[in-house]
């Protein structure tokens, strides 16, 4: 199920636009930037956002792809 922006915040301009994202494009942006990063795919990053190793606590970048992993991770992950 693709996620909707219904309404349009004051601060974006005029021709703003409802997106829509699908959680494959959430994951491949994920497999993206977590390898570009971190070296590590998607899976690997969804199976330790929740308690990384401690090289990653206190990473912005890391903090910033968790959120992404949060939208795709299981029902039963949350």
């Amino acid at each position: 199920m693709a996620t909707t922006v219904e309404a349009r915040p004051e601060w974006l301009p005029d021709e703003y636009e409802h997106i829509q994202v699908t959680p494959e494009e959430i994951r491949q942006a994920l497999d993206r930037d977590a390898q570009r990063h971190f070296g590590l795919t998607a899976n690997e990053f969804l199976a330790i956002y929740r308690d990384p190793p401690e090289q990653y606590h206190g990473n912005s970048v890391f903090r910033s792809l968790t959120y992404l992993a949060f939208l795709i991770a299981e029902p039963s992950e949350t």
